[in-house]
């Protein structure tokens, strides 16, 4: 029988005399006998032999008092004795607020004011440690963060707060059936294993780890574990905090902060080659002007005919790589258009199998239920000629080239992470070369990065096309396994609208003549020379004029009626923008033709659009002028 299960009697009661009360009383009987009767029956041995029967009879009645006293003696000193026991046995059933009510100064007493001052210090000790109990469970119950005991040895968890029982998504009953563990993703198992200190250590760890959840879910806790014996065990107290909200956050503000870096050597860039491709596109143009009026002089057997086409082609070569720095620096005039994507990969076909070689197989998917698509044709065209020629590098040793046109389906737009409410093509190059690793592939669009040898590559290809997408209105996505091979995927918002068809102007050369005056303002005197003898040659009259100002005073001039204006855009003084608002108020219903060689954002934002009938982008040829003046002239119904 257990302290909490012996009855409790008080003193007096029947039951108040235990078996233990008895053996004392005895003993002490047998004591107070041989004290008290030791003398008296020495004496009454020597009597009996003298007097017999008389001498027994006294000694028997001396034994019965010498029983009556000692029972009566050993009464005073069991009581008190029995009251102290049964006083132990109460405290020690628990129960609070029991005191002794023995009172002497004998023994007795003092050991009864004892008891009753362990009861105190014992009851004190109790509610303290009640209370600190009390106090332990409420910050753990009530701690918004989750928390959990887990024992040292074993790893099993043995206490767990409603906190992480909300955050884990298992139940009381379930939790305290996993080991720690149980918590962690696979991915941190063996760091956890790494990392378990002796349990001597006052804190194991404060960092961060990943979780999981009861459904799967990944979740990056950080969390201190302290070393604690309260329950009764070697046991670890942890506390966790959820900051997969914050590294995300951390993560998307390196990643903007490394997009603005990349913006603002973008901007630099743009900048630095905005000024160059100016000059150097009025350099173009006036070479390719030039060249076109010596080839409509000379015989085309002749050598000169030949060297002069040669020079011609240097500089068509020249406004590629000036139109390639502009459209990286996103400088460039662009004119974007409705596309056919199928046809845009079609008319690519020759070209392509010439660029790749041989040795490499060119296959193309098509699908006729594509749709159209609003681009630039120049420079889609160039983006994917840039694609191919960078899969063909990753096949050194021969392979194959897949270039697909299809819609994105719904599991593709989640997997690219696309606007779900926008309906996408895409143009994908695939090929199974030597693929890309996780370093190259976050650097390949930044402009001039390459991995070729030197000579071999600008860098300039993958930041075009990644340029023209974006502009495009979409966005470009790379997936790549190294010794598997890359997909680049040009992703573009899909379209219902029927294909742009060319212009009227668009005609042969032999149309597009004129009879009617143009006022050409343009600063360059190179452009502006080739650009009045290409026109004069075809029967235009042109009035020329270096600047704004001096195109208005020639309008002021001349008496006759004004068919078109053809202006710089950028020109010192008065821009082209500024002369046309004043000749058009002069004139009312002036068609007007803006030349320019990049997009100067002030400027051209300012009601110049991109269609082809209002911008002409240099460089140009002889014919691509005489084209969109036609063109512009033709398209005006009332001119003024």
């Amino acid at each position: 029988m257990t302290t909490q299960e012996r009855p409790i009697a008080a003193p007096g009661s029947p039951t108040a005399t235990t078996v233990r009360g008895l053996g004392l009383r005895v003993r002490l009987l047998i004591m107070a006998l041989v004290t008290m009767a030791l003398p008296v029956l020495v004496a009454a041995f020597i009597d009996l032999r003298k007097d017999g029967l008389t001498g027994w009879a006294l000694l028997a009645g001396a034994l019965m008092i010498s029983c009556l006293i000692a029972y009566a003696v050993g009464g005073l000193i069991v009581r008190p004795v029995e009251a102290l026991i049964h006083d132990a046995h109460v405290l020690s059933a628990g129960l609070s607020g029991h005191r002794s009510v023995i009172q002497s100064s004998d023994e007795v007493g003092q050991l009864a004011v004892a008891l009753n001052q362990m009861a105190e210090t014992m009851e004190r000790r109790t509610a303290a440690l009640a209370d600190n109990e009390r106090r332990y469970r409420f910050l753990f119950d009530s701690n918004p963060l989750p928390m959990w005991a887990w024992d040292a040895d074993t790893t099993n968890i043995l206490a767990v707060n409603q906190a992480a029982i909300d955050k884990y998504g298992y139940d009381r009953e379930h939790f305290l059936t996993l080991q720690i563990v149980d918590l962690l993703d696979p991915s941190e198992l063996d760091r956890f294993s790494g990392a378990r200190l002796p349990f001597s250590e006052s804190r194991q760890s404060a960092g961060s780890w990943m979780h999981r959840t009861a459904t799967g879910k990944r979740m990056e806790m950080d969390v201190i574990t302290t070393s604690s014996r309260r329950l009764g065990r070697a046991s670890w107290l942890s506390v966790g905090m959820d900051i997969t909200a914050r590294r995300e956050a951390e993560r998307a503000l390196a990643r903007s902060e490394e997009q603005l870096r990349q913006a603002q050597k973008m901007e630099a860039i743009g900048t630095f080659a905005g000024g160059i491709s100016h000059d150097f596109n009025n350099l173009l143009t006036g070479m390719l002007g030039y060249c076109d009026l010596l080839l409509a002089q000379l015989n085309p057997s002749t050598e000169a005919y030949s060297d002069v086409n040669e020079i011609r082609a240097l500089a068509v070569r020249g406004t590629e790589l000036s139109r390639q720095i502009l459209a990286v620096s996103r400088k460039a005039v662009l004119q974007p258009a409705v596309l056919d994507p199928n046809a845009i990969v079609l008319g690519l076909d020759r070209l392509l199998r010439r660029l790749i070689g041989e040795h490499i197989e060119l296959h193309t998917h098509l699908d006729s239920d594509v749709g159209t698509i609003r681009a630039d044709a120049g420079q889609l065209e160039q983006a994917l000629l840039n694609l191919v020629s960078n899969a063909r590098d990753a096949l050194p040793a021969g392979g194959r080239i897949d270039i697909r046109v299809a819609r994105i389906s719904p599991e593709q737009r989640q997997r690219f992470t696309l606007d779900t409410h926008t309906e996408w093509t895409t143009i994908s190059v695939a090929d199974n070369g030597t693929g890309m690793s996780d370093d190259v592939k976050a650097h390949i669009f930044e402009p001039f990065f390459t991995t070729k040898e030197r000579g071999k590559g600008s860098g300039l290809g993958l930041a075009l096309a990644c340029s023209m997408v974006e502009r495009a209105g979409g966005e470009i996505r790379v997936e790549s396994t190294l010794g598997v091979g890359t997909v680049m995927h040009l992703l573009l918002p899909h379209l219902d609208e029927s294909v742009s068809r060319p212009s009227e102007g668009d005609a042969e050369a032999g149309s597009l003549a004129g009879t009617e005056t143009i006022l050409l303002a343009e600063d360059e005197d190179a452009v502006r020379t080739v650009a009045t003898a290409a026109l004069e040659r075809r029967g235009y009259r042109v009035l020329a004029a270096a600047d704004g100002d001096a195109a208005m005073a020639i309008s002021l001039a001349f008496p006759g009626r004004i068919a078109l204006l053809v202006t710089d855009v950028v020109m010192p003084g008065m821009n082209g923008r500024a002369l046309a608002d004043h000749l058009v108020t002069q004139r009312p219903g002036l068609p007007v033709l803006f030349v320019s060689g990049y997009t100067d954002d002030d400027v051209l934002r300012k009601g110049i659009t991109t269609d082809e009938r209002t911008l002409l982008a240099k460089p140009f040829t002889s014919l691509e002028l005489a084209r969109r003046v036609r063109a512009s002239i033709d398209g005006v119904t009332n001119p003024g």
